[in-house]
């Protein structure tokens, strides 16, 4: 664990002291917080991370799914997305992904300011467009859904070919089965969900829907009956903004007009992981549990 202050050392004016934990050596029970867009609404937000952080204190980090904020070119946009997680995003690493609206004006630039990301990603890719990491016995990859699915495919099967993890979780915007009607993304779909089947990815965490969707487990297109045999891809939303939800065959959970978290808990002793969605009430409207 580590205690700092950020400030002007010159003047003695610093920031209250806050403190962060660094990953477990070698593998460990852990629990992270997923959320969709927040985007729009952040008065409403800061009710929804802050319950977040009050709930599950223990959470080693947050992922959020893409289009942070609306604007995404604006920097008072992001201070008020800073102030709303403030006690919250000083102490937990934030794990981000760009959304179309980071892309606001063609270029990220600002997003990418904002965070130091990893700088493995596939070469000739900004730094922090793409990355991956491992946490535990989980194997994380953040892809860049806003650029052709193709410039990232053989990256990601790197990544997923070189790791021995547990638990393998994909990161990106665009949905490869989407919430709302006539919103897919075919390439995110045939390009890197035929990896997904390939490689056993467990989840896939998304947004830009802003319609709560938890599909079947699913392989080539096709509902399968356990979550050994397919990915579960989730479709998320934690602002303000909401759309209606289409008629899929490939819904197992849907639901409209409800901004969640999700909270991952990752087990090591029976590989286990207890998945469950909340309200900004605190109320589970979902849950799953996968066992290995």
């Amino acid at each position: 664990e580590y205690v700092y202050a950020v400030g002007n050392a010159s003047e003695q004016d610093f920031t209250h002291l806050a403190s962060f934990r660094t990953a477990p050596d070698g593998e460990a029970p852990f629990s992270f917080v997923y959320m969709g867009d927040v985007q729009n609404g952040l008065e409403r937000w800061e009710s929804l991370v802050q319950r977040a952080h009050r709930e599950r204190p223990d959470a080693a980090f947050y992922v959020l799914a893409g289009d942070l904020v609306n604007r995404g070119n604006e920097r008072h946009e992001w201070d008020r997305f800073f102030q709303s997680a403030h006690g919250v995003f000083d102490r937990k690493p934030l794990i981000p992904a760009a959304g179309n609206h980071e892309y606001q004006g063609g270029d990220p630039w600002l997003y990418l300011r904002m965070f130091t990301l990893p700088d493995n990603g596939p070469e000739g890719l900004e730094r922090g467009k793409a990355y991956s990491f491992e946490y535990s016995n989980a194997l994380f990859v953040v892809l860049d859904s806003n650029l052709p699915a193709e410039t990232q495919t053989e990256w990601l099967e790197a990544q997923l070919t070189q790791t021995d993890a547990t638990w393998k979780f994909v990161v990106y915007h665009h949905p490869a089965y989407s919430s709302s009607a006539n919103r897919d993304n075919p390439d995110v779909r045939t390009l890197w969900g035929e990896l997904f089947d390939k490689y056993h990815v467990d989840m896939a965490l998304q947004g830009h829907d802003h319609a709560y969707l938890r599909t079947y487990p699913m392989k080539g297109g096709e509902a399968m009956d356990t979550p050994d045999e397919g990915t579960i891809y989730i479709v998320s939303v934690a602002g303000s903004k909401f759309y209606d939800q289409g008629d899929h065959d490939y819904t197992e959970v849907g639901f409209m007009n409800t901004p969640t978290f999700q909270v991952l808990d990752i087990q090591v002793q029976g590989d286990r992981l207890l998945y469950r969605a909340y309200d900004q009430d605190g109320k589970l409207k979902d849950e799953l549990i996968i066992e290995k």
